[in-house]
């Protein structure tokens, strides 16, 4: 095992004792409308990256990493997007139902895709879902549990870090609890307050299996797509 891996955040670090566990699975849990994207970039430019989209098509990400500036190591993007529509995605999150949904029918079992490309990590990487959701809506509960248990396998042989970005809503996803189960972290990041200048976010750590437990809540300022923790106003 390699020593801890860094998540991109230095005051973060030291809170963690030098950071996450290599073979962590972490959940990072946050609203849609919030700018969690950063903190995956941040735990990206530490070391080589497989980001796979279940919603975004694959321009569309490559876009957001030239926005960002770009990313300074190697990465590689995957995509179940043509399994899953965003536009049918999203009218379930609003609505809760699929009866709007016949355009987005799946083709092919996104977890198989996840299988495939948890299979071919070589080596220690960040491996990113970005969202869960969908995968957490799928049609078996013990496929979904199975192909968790295979990343954390996965994960564990290669030191590598896995990052499941879960996004809430008033519908949450039936298989929500399987990934938390599975999560050896938890991080969840809320907006607490908006003023004409500033928003300003807060993580809690509630969850952080074999490491250091963070009790107090943590003000992050995310400023340029870069995150950083403000001390002034960590409660």
């Amino acid at each position: 095992m390699v020593g801890e891996l860094s998540t991109g955040i230095p005051a973060l670090d030291r809170r963690l004792d030098g950071g996450l566990y290599p073979g962590d699975i972490l959940a990072l849990v946050a609203p849609p409308a919030t700018q969690s994207q950063a903190l995956l970039y941040q735990v990206m430019n530490e070391r080589p990256t497989l980001y796979v989209s279940t919603l975004r098509p694959e321009e569309s990400v490559q876009r957001d990493f030239d926005k960002h500036g770009g990313i300074d190591v190697s990465y590689r993007i995957e995509t179940t997007g043509n399994n899953l529509t965003m536009e049918g995605e999203l009218i379930h999150e609003l609505t809760g139902s699929r009866t709007y949904t016949g355009n987005s029918a799946v083709k092919e079992d996104p977890l198989d895709d996840l299988y495939d490309f948890v299979e071919s990590i070589e080596g220690s990487i960040n491996l990113i879902v970005d969202p869960v959701n969908p995968l957490e809506r799928g049609d078996s509960r013990d496929a979904y549990n199975e192909t968790l248990s295979f990343l954390g396998t996965k994960l564990a042989e290669t030191d590598s870090l896995g990052i499941l970005l879960c996004h809430t809503s008033e519908s949450q996803p039936p298989f929500r609890d399987l990934t938390l189960i599975a999560a050896d972290v938890v991080w969840e990041v809320d907006i607490v307050s908006i003023s004409k200048d500033d928003i300003e976010y807060q993580l809690r750590v509630p969850k952080n299996r074999g490491g250091t437990i963070i009790t107090e809540d943590l003000s992050l300022d995310i400023r340029n797509r870069t995150v950083t923790i403000d001390d002034s106003r960590t409660i």
